[in-house]
């Protein structure tokens, strides 16, 4: 941490600016089965499984599998105030972290090019992070009312390719987890899962594996959006789906929402990976409040061997306890360090 960061973070919060980062509920179990804030190198070490992006071969190339990415805008926020644009691509679930987090940082840089974009360059795009190189992102002076001061300028944000020219904060820290008491909220999009409200699913979720941070449904003005993506729910749920199949559904808001869409692959990875590692494995109760208890008991049993045995007799239970649950067995090597 240095001087110029301490003064980023005084900033950021003048500005009002949460850091920002969206996930999959494949992602969200992970976290929550790990005690925080993961990056993607610990999850893979832990063999808990998260969602697959085709931009995780730049994020290894560009040498940020084990740094965080925080956003400085949430990018589902147009969709569900004017129904425009896509939802956030990387996931319906959103956390709004405390700017302070970037105090406990081993270095913090910020990019005006997604590092998963491949013409990412480090060299050209990657600068630490500091009060100018922050307030240069913003449309307004810090002493604007809210919210012009916490609005980028445009042509820093392409929303219609959030790999491409968008600021990214990337940090690395010295603990693995970035514990839950750094989240300011959760927000969690619309839609509806065995008919029941997304947002409920994931409290209840939240609640049984012992977390307590604040978590709602995201502000919604738009019932136009709320429209959509309750019929994008049930169209997922259902099976696959195209754009093609928008532009030529029998619902009129769909239709019009389609053919305004400039870039029809962030709609693609949008649809991809909310069927595939949000909707079906809550429709399918692969994910669900059952699942967390089970992750408990197991974590009772893990806490309550390594303080009251050795090593070896405790490594000797949970092995017992891996026959009964494969997902155990993969775990054993990282819980036990």
């Amino acid at each position: 941490m240095t001087n110029e960061t301490n003064k980023a973070v005084d900033i950021l919060n003048q500005r009002g600016n949460a850091l920002f980062l969206a996930c999959q509920l494949t992602d969200f179990f992970a976290f929550l089965s790990l005690g925080g804030i993961c990056s993607k190198s610990y999850i893979e070490q832990a063999h808990l499984a998260m969602t697959p992006y085709e931009t995780d071969i730049c994020l290894k190339k560009n040498n940020c599998w084990d740094s965080h990415i925080f956003h400085l805008i949430d990018y589902g926020e147009l969709f569900y105030r004017k129904a425009i644009h896509t939802p956030n691509p990387y996931g319906p679930i959103l956390f709004h972290i405390k700017p302070d987090l970037l105090k406990q940082s081993l270095n913090a840089s910020i990019t005006s090019v997604s590092v998963r974009n491949e013409q990412y360059n480090p060299e050209m795009h990657l600068k630490p992070i500091s009060p100018d190189a922050l307030n240069t992102c913003y449309q307004y002076a810090s002493d604007t009312p809210f919210p012009e001061k916490s609005l980028l300028k445009d042509n820093l944000v392409d929303r219609d390719n959030i790999t491409g020219i968008v600021p990214e904060i990337i940090c690395q820290f010295d603990q693995k987890v970035i514990p839950f008491s750094q989240v300011s909220l959760v927000t969690v999009d619309h839609y509806v899962v065995n008919n029941r409200q997304f947002q409920s699913w994931i409290d209840e979720i939240k609640v049984r594996a012992g977390q307590t941070f604040p978590l709602m449904r995201r502000y919604c003005p738009s019932s136009t959006a709320i429209h959509i993506s309750m019929e994008l729910g049930k169209l997922l749920m259902q099976g696959n789906m195209t754009f093609d199949d928008i532009c030529h559904s029998s619902d009129e808001r769909l239709r019009t929402w389609g053919s305004s869409l400039n870039n029809t692959a962030i709609f693609d990875t949008f649809v991809k990976h909310l069927q595939s590692d949000t909707l079906l494995p809550l429709y399918q109760g692969k994910i669900s409040a059952e699942t967390i208890d089970h992750l408990s008991e197991w974590e009772q049993q893990r806490n309550v061997a390594l303080d009251e045995l050795s090593e070896k007799d405790a490594h000797m239970i949970l092995t017992k306890l891996a026959k009964k649950d494969p997902s155990i067995a993969r775990r054993i090597s990282v819980l036990l360090k």
